[in-house]
């Protein structure tokens, strides 16, 4: 049974890993990590990895750049660049407020729609730009790992 298992989980990792797809997966992982939608990353990953037929462990383990220590600041940025971008000025706020934030997603009080539509705008163009980055790195590093290998 482990070695059942232990033989999946190889496959997994080494399907779909020519460079080209890795560097897609890790940069829509990325896009969809900056995403303010928590429990749905996985069901996102997994559908986009059979649209584009990409890695789906690749691009779930990018999508978890929003794990519990980084979500705060994550949820700041968006909510930040958000508000900079709905209505041209920027609005303070700390990590201590992108956790405040999430725990108000929980009880929907207050002015949370429009702060969350701010902040699911700002996360959306942060998760593109970050995702092109990471992507176009993860692209150059497989090609360049693949020619020394080659070579």
């Amino acid at each position: 049974m482990r070695a059942r298992l232990r033989e999946i989980l190889r496959r997994l990792a080494a399907e779909r890993t020519d460079p080209r797809r890795l560097g897609l997966a890790v940069g829509l992982g990325t896009f969809v990590g900056w995403l303010p939608l928590y429990g749905l990353h996985l069901p996102i990953c997994l559908g986009l990895a059979a649209l584009f037929r990409l890695n789906p462990a690749i691009l779930y383990l990018a999508a978890n750049i929003s794990n519990p220590l980084m979500a705060p600041a994550l949820v700041a940025s968006g909510l930040a660049f958000g508000e900079w971008l709905r209505f041209g000025r920027w609005r303070g706020v700390d990590t201590a407020a992108g956790r405040d934030f999430l725990d108000q997603l929980r009880l929907w009080s207050g002015q949370v729609p429009d702060l969350f539509l701010s902040c699911l705008v700002g996360s959306a163009v942060l998760g593109v730009l970050t995702g092109v980055l990471a992507g176009l790195a993860t692209w150059r590093w497989a090609a360049a790992r693949r020619a020394a290998r080659e070579a």
